[in-house]
């Protein structure tokens, strides 16, 4: 009973930590009080562009939760309802914490215990395939930047034609590595926490090269999403830019988010400064960049979090803290 009543607390403790983040990082934009928010302001085609990207947010999600079903499904079988509330209980998790890294233990929750090296497996694959199809995308947008907009740049065309080189090659080694991921076993066997589940981790192998595809896929459906979304709150602020220059400046925000080393803390600030960077070569509209990377960081993290915290709570109180993993 004592047990449960700790596990309790801590679970009230990091729904509190997660609506205190969340809070923290609208206070800090200021930006978010030059915001007129009455309906006279905006047409009836600015209210069904704020609509579509609330309704966008929940397909974002239903794909992310189809991706961990497939990758789970030979694990523990899960009806959608139940996957999806464990994906939005990893939202609550990961939002505060370094690269999301609390996703996970907000998902292998909703997993039986035994099954639950399995989970951060699966989370992990998944976790891959949508880094990869960033970083692939992000290495397109970079090709095309630097060919489409030489203007936009002062590195020599042929510094610019071997970096695209270099890139390209990365992305082949990333896809083949993604496509041959029981390599990572041995490296896994290293940590001392997989040491001991050895046999755990032969799920690896037996991942099918099919399922990765299909995830892979999914992945990039998931990637078209989040960044309609983005491009759609760009012309809902008056961003007035090309679709192909929005596209190449997103994928471009996304790809240096990914590679630089950062925290949730300041995640959103450093999306900022590179919206700013990006977009900003193709508008003068600072406050809309601005505003367009923080409400897209809010209607996708921000509520997806509170709702999941409703989730997360009802799960954890029903398991004792020694059978997490």
């Amino acid at each position: 009973m004592k047990s449960k009543s700790i596990k309790i607390i801590v679970s009230i403790f990091l729904i509190l930590l997660s609506y205190g983040f969340v809070i923290y990082k609208v206070w800090q934009f200021e930006e978010i009080s030059q915001i007129k928010l009455s309906a006279q302001n905006y047409s009836f085609c600015d209210l069904l562009i704020l609509l579509l990207v609330f309704l966008l947010m929940i397909f974002n999600w239903s794909i992310e939760t189809f991706k961990w079903k497939i990758l789970i499904n030979k694990i523990q079988h899960l009806k959608f309802n139940a996957a999806f509330k464990a994906v939005l209980s990893g939202i609550t998790l990961g939002i505060f914490t370094p690269n999301r890294i609390g996703d996970i233990g907000g998902r292998v929750l909703f997993i039986d215990k035994g099954k639950r090296t399995f989970g951060v497996l699966a989370t992990g694959i998944g976790s891959f395939s949508q880094f990869l199809t960033t970083i692939s995308t992000g290495i397109l947008g970079f090709i095309l930047f630097l060919f489409l907009f030489p203007d936009k740049t002062i590195i020599n065309p042929i510094f610019n034609k071997i970096t695209g080189f270099c890139l390209s090659l990365i992305l082949l080694i990333l896809i083949w590595l993604y496509f041959n991921i029981i390599l990572i076993k041995q490296l896994l066997l290293r940590i001392p926490f997989f040491k001991t589940r050895k046999n755990q981790l032969e799920y690896l192998s037996k991942t099918k090269p099919g399922s990765l595809l299909k995830v892979l896929l999914l992945s990039f459906a998931r990637y078209f999403v989040f960044s309609s979304q983005f491009y759609l709150l760009l012309i809902f602020f008056d961003i007035n830019i090309t679709i192909i220059q929005a596209y190449i400046s997103i994928s471009l925000i996304y790809l240096f988010a990914t590679v630089i080393p950062t925290t949730t803390l300041v995640e959103l600030g450093i999306r900022g400064s590179l919206a700013i960077f990006f977009i900003g070569m193709f508008s003068i509209n600072i406050l809309g960049i601005v505003l367009s990377t923080m409400f897209l960081w809010f209607i996708n993290l921000a509520i997806p979090s509170i709702i999941g915290s409703v989730f997360f709570l009802r799960k954890a109180s029903f398991i004792k803290t020694n059978n997490y993993i």
